[in-house]
C-alpha cells in the first residue's frame, strides 16, 4: 500500500519522538536523567515539567527545589498549564523555596486564563481574600463565575453564596439561590440542604414546607443525618397532601 507523503511524514517523525520520551522517562525512573534533560534542554515543555517533578520529589534523582522551579518555569513560560499550576503551588506553600504568595498568584493567573477551574477558583479566592493580590471581590466573583460555569457543583455553591451575601458590597440573593440551584440539582449536599433552610424560613418569599422536605430528603438520602432529622420532623408537620405531593418530588427528582 503506498501512503501520502504528509501521512508518511508524521509516521516517521510521531512514533520516534513518542519512543525517544518513553525511553528517557524510564531512564529517569531508573536514576539516569541524562535522556529527559537532553529532551527538556531541546525545549520540549512535557520534557521540562518531568524533570521539575522528578526534582521535587526525588524521583529518579537527587531532590533540588531550586533545579525543580527552573525547569518548571521554563515549561510553564511556554504554556504548560500543569507546570503553571506547579508553580502556583509550590510559591504559595513554600515547599522548598521561599513562600511568595504574589509569585504563586502570577502563575495561577497563568493557568486561570488557560481555563483550569481549580486555578479560577482558587484565584476567586485570592481576590476575595486579598492573598498574595489586591483584594478585589468584582475581580473575585468574576473568576468565580467563571470556574463555576465549568459545572463543578461545590464551586457554583460558593458562589451563589458569595453573591447572596454580597461579598462586593451587592447582595443578591436572587441570583446567588439560582446558582446554589444549579449545584443542588447536581446532587450537592450543602446545596440542597442550604435551599431546605431557604424553603422553611421563606428567606425569598412564603415558606414552602413541600420544596424544604423535597431538599432535605433528598440531601438525607446522601447521607446527611441531619438533614435525615429534619424530614422527620417535617413529616410531624404536613397535611397528608402535602407529604404526598413532597415524597412525589423528592422520588422523580434526578441529578441534572
Amino acid at each position: 500500500m503506498r501512503f501520502p507523503i504528509a501521512l508518511m511524514i508524521l509516521i516517521g517523525t510521531a512514533v520516534p519522538a513518542f519512543a525517544d520520551m518513553e525511553s528517557a522517562r524510564n531512564a529517569l525512573r531508573a536514576g539516569n536523567p541524562a535522556e529527559m534533560t537532553a529532551l527538556a534542554a531541546s525545549g520540549d515543555d512535557d520534557a521540562q515539567l518531568l524533570l521539575a517533578e522528578a526534582y521535587m520529589a526525588a524521583g529518579g534523582v537527587a531532590r533540588d527545589p531550586a533545579r525543580a522551579v527552573i525547569w518548571a518555569k521554563k515549561a510553564a513560560t511556554q504554556g504548560n498549564l500543569l507546570a503553571q499550576v506547579m508553580l502556583a503551588q509550590v510559591f504559595g506553600e513554600g515547599t522548598g523555596v521561599e513562600k511568595d504568595p504574589a509569585e504563586s498568584a502570577r502563575w495561577l493567573v497563568m493557568a486561570a486564563a488557560q481555563g483550569d477551574a481549580e486555578s479560577q477558583f482558587d484565584l476567586a479566592t485570592r481576590y476575595l481574600n486579598g492573598a498574595g493580590v489586591t483584594a478585589d471581590p468584582a475581580t473575585g466573583l468574576m473568576w468565580m463565575k467563571k470556574a463555576a460555569e465549568q459545572g463543578d457543583p461545590m464551586m457554583q455553591m460558593q458562589l451563589g453564596a458569595a453573591l447572596a451575601n454580597g461579598v462586593d458590597g451587592n447582595s443578591r440573593p436572587e441570583a446567588g439561590m439560582a446558582w446554589i440551584t444549579r449545584a443542588a440539582d447536581r446532587g450537592y449536599v450543602e446545596a440542597q440542604t442550604t435551599l431546605g433552610m431557604v424553603n422553611i424560613r421563606g428567606t425569598l418569599g412564603d415558606p414552602d414546607i413541600v420544596a424544604a422536605y423535597k431538599w432535605f430528603r433528598l440531601a438525607a438520602d446522601r447521607g446527611d443525618e441531619r438533614s435525615m432529622q429534619i424530614f422527620v420532623e417535617l413529616e410531624k408537620q404536613m397535611t397528608p397532601a402535602q407529604l404526598a405531593q413532597a415524597r412525589r418530588k423528592a422520588r422523580e427528582w434526578t441529578p441534572k
